[in-house]
């Protein structure tokens, strides 16, 4: 980081994920692009290949997941497609859910045929006017209609869904922070910091790393960027230690070799699209104990909890939530634990024929 508080391109020519190092260099995104991430480094083909299409891939299944429910409060979060397949089923039907900008709209997850009780076809629901379209001519062209008749028509509104999420801390989440963590460190100049940790076999699976479940205080640190921002807190030291937080309400903890003393902050705001990354004081976080018992765990989930409403609140939230610990479990790798609101909508409009 130069000293105008700007991220330094990365010109190494190593990479510091690869072993043996590669020189064929392609740009990974610090923050994920599937999160609204636009700043990135520099790192081999084969690394950014390898980690988007294993634990990069399955954790965005997750977070956009986790984008659609915090939607469901009433915020904006179409900075990027925010989409839940066949989340709902109602009545038979199967609904997708994707972040809308007034909260969490639902639309068909697949077009809806309907037969009477002969089996003949009687009409067919569809997710816009091209799909009737198509389904009408696939119809026609198939013999099973003369002439189809298409019409606009208002869907259900649904009250009262309970929506069950669950948000399991698991090695492809942990993983995807790691390398959040790592990319900040290379953007830095801390390449060799990030060769020498050891952080690379990890990512690439044939090294375990103690990355846990933020079971610790991070009031001082969700002070410093806005409400319901992914962050990468970085501390060097003896020891070295890293934060990160996914909407605001996944904290994982990652503990680092020691090094010069430093502390960085990243954030990326999914509301606004703000993406800053900035030298701080260091925060002293403490790292979370390593063996914790399920009233602690309660206990930190019920805090962390506090921490995503408070901040959901203080966003706009229209709809605050009221989010409790409906289950959980402290098997290996994590927590897992599982929040049960009451989801509210407007319909989505379809098509008939």
């Amino acid at each position: 980081m130069d000293p105008s508080g700007q991220i330094a391109n990365g010109t190494d020519l190593i990479c510091p994920y690869s072993d043996p190092p590669l020189d064929e260099f392609t740009d990974d995104h610090i923050f994920p692009n599937f999160l609204g991430g636009r700043r990135s480094v520099r790192i081999c083909r084969d690394c950014n290949s390898r980690f988007g299409h294993s634990f990069e891939a399955k954790a965005a299944i997750q977070l956009k997941r986790l984008q659609v429910f915090v939607s469901h409060f009433g915020l904006d979060l179409t900075r990027t497609a925010g989409i839940w397949p066949s989340a709902l089923e109602v009545d038979g039907i199967t609904y997708n859910l994707k972040s809308g900008p007034d909260g969490v709209q639902y639309e068909l997850a697949r077009p809806v045929i309907r037969r009477d009780e002969r089996g003949k076809i009687t009409g067919v629901q569809a997710r816009s006017r091209p799909e009737a379209e198509q389904s009408a001519a696939d119809l026609i062209r198939k013999g099973k209609a003369e002439e189809v008749n298409i019409t606009e028509s208002q869907g259900k509104t649904f009250h009262d869904i309970k929506l069950t999420v669950d948000l399991s801390y698991n090695p492809d989440l942990y993983r995807l922070a790691a390398k959040l963590v790592g990319n900040m460190a290379i953007s830095i100049g801390l390449e060799t910091f990030v060769r020498d940790s050891g952080l690379g076999s990890y990512l690439h699976g044939s090294r375990e790393w103690k990355v846990s479940t933020g079971f610790c205080d991070t009031s001082s640190l969700r002070r410093l960027r806005p409400g319901l921002s992914h962050t990468i807190y970085l501390e060097l030291g003896t020891p070295s230690r890293a934060v990160v937080i996914f909407f605001g309400g996944m904290q994982i903890f990652l503990p680092l070799p020691p090094a010069s003393k430093d502390a960085f902050l990243g954030f990326l705001d999914p509301l606004s699209g703000e993406e800053s990354f900035a030298r701080v004081n260091a925060l002293n976080i403490n790292q979370p104990p390593e063996v914790v018992t399920e009233s602690q765990a309660r206990f930190w989930l019920a805090e962390i909890n506090r921490y995503f409403s408070e901040e959901a609140n203080a966003r706009g939230a229209k709809h605050p939530p009221n989010l409790s610990v409906s289950g959980i479990d402290l098997g290996k790798p994590g927590a897992s634990y599982v929040f049960v609101p009451v989801w509210r909508s407007k319909a989505k409009l379809w098509f008939t024929i």
